[in-house]
């Protein structure tokens, strides 16, 4: 899932670090005992409740099981909860079976009541994802192995959930030290501080209290935070890292250097306008104002600047195959400067706007001045203000800017739907509320079949005439890795889970 830009240190830093490094030893049989893998981002902290997911899972998953795992072809199995079921007809009483065989990374047992504290404090935690449980009215534990949710109205994706942040269980006993630095769960590594740099290198070396060691066949986990894409495709070269998230442009040149590439549909990248009631631009308020931004720029044009056209034209926030994704809507808004400008007179601004956004150097670098040139041609003026590397999300997720430009990726149409259009959604940053989009909303959370397919599909319809965001297009993931290394892609992730990878002997 997911779907993050962020930067972290410079390639210049790293360079005196991964020079002449190994990306691993090898047992007596020659087997690879450590995996390193280049990420385009710094964590931003070690804490479920105050992560997002996206690039930031490769981070955690080391050192936090999830109550369901989301295997690679997107299926949900039993990892921490052995089964789990709605015991109602109306799908608001969900019953999870936990294992009972399971320890902290501090020796001590997990058990329901360690599942429902942490339940608990992820849902007050007012995190990037804490709308995952929003609906959650209470959460009990009647024994040992049994943890009984209750929501006030159905979820749709409260399941999908538990298999990303929202379901990784963190140890009480830790919940008042600094998890932003230490992570506390269950997973098979815990970080190693002595060979761990900030914001250089992360070591995750084996959880001795984990129940299932033979699942994960490497013995260190090693992240180097390596922002420039020019570093990670040489460090995948060099063998300094097994593998790494690469450009479009890049994908010849790894192929002629003898890597594995793995390229997959990602993330749809584009504009959110999220100041639909106009609270700091007035103009942004007008439907036509958002219309005539959708027209005024040239998606497939820097589909094919950016991404060397490795993707597929979209106009709609859903994940191509899922129930919402409707194709036809993609012919909604073709490149028209002309009718941009004919829209923006009508609404009365003629004379165009300014528009302020935040940009960084992590991912995008090459599209803000053509983003900025497209609205220039119609009349709205572009000014980006720099966040540094250490803002991580919250340039985002604040309600500063009225628009920003992000990369977003989802197979979950419910989860997509409560976090970018619900008024209470995180990504909904500044409120807007819709009479529509909560009347179709509630009668998705209540319909199945082809009947919730259906509503589904109207309400992407809706958003897109509405025009809250601008995609551009649906990329293609790429990701490349060494010879010695076997990795299995995930679908709809912008990196593979860390289940995913193995030695390729």
């Amino acid at each position: 899932m997911k779907h993050i830009f962020a930067a972290g240190m410079s390639a210049l830093l790293l360079a005196a670090t991964v020079a002449g490094c190994s990306s691993g030893t090898k047992d007596s049989s020659g087997t690879k005992q450590t995996l390193t893998l280049g990420a385009i981002v710094d964590v931003a902290s070690f804490d479920p409740s105050q992560s997002d997911v996206g690039n930031y899972m490769q981070y955690l998953q080391p050192a936090y099981d999830t109550l369901i795992k989301i295997d690679s072809s997107n299926q949900l199995q039993p990892m921490l909860a052995t089964k789990w079921t709605y015991t109602d007809g109306t799908k608001t009483k969900l019953e999870l079976t936990i294992r009972g065989d399971v320890k902290f990374s501090d020796g001590t047992a997990m058990d329901a009541d360690a599942v429902v504290k942490s339940l608990e404090r992820f849902k007050a935690a007012n995190g990037p994802r804490s709308s995952a449980l929003q609906n959650v009215e209470s959460i009990t534990a009647p024994d040992k192995t049994t943890v009984d949710i209750t929501l006030s109205s159905p979820d749709p994706a409260l399941v999908h959930n538990l298999g990303l942040v929202a379901g990784m269980i963190t140890n009480p006993a830790a919940a008042a030290t600094d998890l932003k630095s230490t992570p506390a769960g269950t997973g098979p590594y815990v970080l190693d501080t002595k060979k761990t740099n900030r914001g250089n290198v992360y070591a995750f070396v084996r959880n001795q209290h984990y129940y299932d060691t033979a699942a994960f066949p490497f013995n260190e986990i090693d992240i180097r935070v390596m922002t420039d894409p020019t570093a990670r495709l040489n460090a995948v070269k060099t063998g300094e890292v097994d593998a790494a998230f690469a450009l479009a442009s890049q994908t010849s040149t790894a192929k002629g250097s003898g890597l594995t590439v793995l390229s997959n549909p990602g993330d749809w990248q584009g504009l959110f306008l999220n100041d639909r009631d106009g609270k700091i631009v007035k103009a942004m308020s007008d439907v036509r104002v958002r219309q005539a931004i959708n027209y005024a720029i040239d998606g497939d044009a820097i589909l094919k600047a950016y991404a060397f056209g490795h993707g597929s034209p979209s106009t709609q926030i859903f994940y191509p195959g899922t129930p919402a994704y409707d194709d036809s809507l993609n012919s909604k808004y073709p490149y028209d400067p002309a009718k941009a400008k004919q829209l923006l007179a009508d609404a009365g601004y003629a004379g165009g706007f300014t528009l302020t956004m935040p940009s960084s150097t992590a991912f995008f670098g090459s599209v803000y001045p053509i983003l900025q040139e497209q609205l220039a041609a119609v009349g709205i003026k572009v000014v980006y203000k720099n966040e540094p590397a250490s803002a991580g999300l919250t340039p985002y997720l604040s309600q500063e800017y009225p628009a920003y430009m992000f990369s977003w990726g989802s197979s979950d149409n419910w989860l997509d739907a409560s976090l970018l259009l619900a008024k209470n959604g995180a990504w909904n940053t500044l409120h807007a509320g819709d009479a529509t989009i909560e009347s179709l909303m509630k009668q998705i959370a209540t319909a199945s079949g082809s009947a919730q397919d259906a509503l589904y599909k109207q309400l992407s319809g809706y958003v897109v005439d509405q025009a809250w965001f601008v995609p551009f297009y649906v990329a293609d993931n790429i990701y490349i890795s060494s010879t010695s290394v076997k990795v299995v892609a995930q679908p709809e992730q912008s990196v593979p889970s860390i289940y995913n990878y193995s030695p390729a002997t």
